[in-house]
């Protein structure tokens, strides 16, 4: 988390200046433990990233980076820019480069993804994979317990999001496979706009998967949102879907928003686009975690 949380710093996740969530609010917005954030916080202060101002909280301070990793990170973001712009794969740029400083290119490295719906797991398996020598095998959650009593697990690590992070290590640990969580980088930006609105406003949390619902409204209880009235609206459900004329905002997916005009939500109502990227800081720190893990022999 630390270090992601580094790389949201440097590339302006977390500009300069702006306050970082409350320990309480990240913790039961992540649902991990509020110690194991306050210790990643106190870790951030010690190292210059960030400065605590008491009774106002904490907040981002110019990174202490020396001037040739400031560089470094510089020149690694432009040549992904370039990369993207002219279509190329950011994974073919990569293995161009190994080629040329003549370094063995990696081999690809099985890893399980595990995701609460299918839209998102399909798009962090594409992530992943475009980024790292892997071979993701994505899994639905709810789907999870079944696929490893069917079959011998063959993966290196089990990753996910902090959103279900708990569930997939009760499951993994048992069988000797680590599971590792990613933040996305819409999460702490859409906890900082629901912090910011008015107390009681009615908040609709829009999805097509009920167990996506569940578990990003038990993140935003434990986030201490409480000033705000939440409830569930599913798209396909007509029902409740009539729920979306007692809401002033609800929270989605760009790819569920795209829909909301034609499925007639009132204009009057505010969409909080709640996409989720995969931060870059998490992907380089699962990158490095993966180089350090000996390969599974047969």
């Amino acid at each position: 988390m630390e270090e992601q949380i580094k790389h949201l710093i440097f590339t302006g996740g977390f500009a300069v200046g702006s306050r970082l969530p409350s320990i309480r609010a990240l913790a039961g917005y992540l649902r991990i433990n509020r110690n194991t954030v306050a210790r990643v916080i106190s870790d951030l202060e010690r190292e210059g990233y960030v400065k605590s101002r008491r009774g106002s909280g904490v907040y981002v301070v110019e990174p202490p980076v020396a001037a040739e990793d400031l560089k470094r990170q510089r020149v690694l973001e432009q040549v992904m820019e370039l990369a993207i712009a002219r279509g190329m794969p950011v994974e073919d740029l990569g293995y161009a480069l190994l080629a040329r400083a003549g370094v063995r290119t990696p081999e690809r490295v099985p890893i399980l993804f595990v995701e609460c719906n299918e839209p998102e797991l399909e798009q962090y398996e594409a992530e992943l994979e475009e980024q790292l020598p892997v071979t993701v095998e994505g899994v639905l959650l709810e789907e999870l317990e079944t696929r490893i009593s069917d079959e011998e697990p063959r993966w290196q690590v089990a990753v996910t999001t902090f959103y279900h992070v708990h569930e997939v290590e009760a499951l993994m640990e048992p069988r000797g496979i680590e599971t590792v969580a990613l933040l996305t980088e819409a999460t702490l930006e859409g906890l900082r706009k629901l912090a910011e609105l008015p107390g009681g406003t009615p908040v609709g949390v829009v999805g097509n998967s009920r167990t996506c619902t569940d578990n990003l409204l038990r993140s935003m209880e434990g986030a201490g949102l409480d000033h705000l009235d939440f409830f569930q609206i599913q798209e396909d459900d007509e029902e409740s879907w009539s729920r979306t004329e007692q809401a002033k905002v609800v929270v989605c997916a760009s790819a569920v928003a795209r829909r909301l005009p034609k499925l007639g939500l009132p204009e009057s109502v505010e969409v909080i686009v709640q996409d989720r990227t995969l931060s870059k800081g998490g992907v380089e720190m699962l990158g490095r975690m993966l180089r350090r893990i000996p390969p599974i022999t047969t």
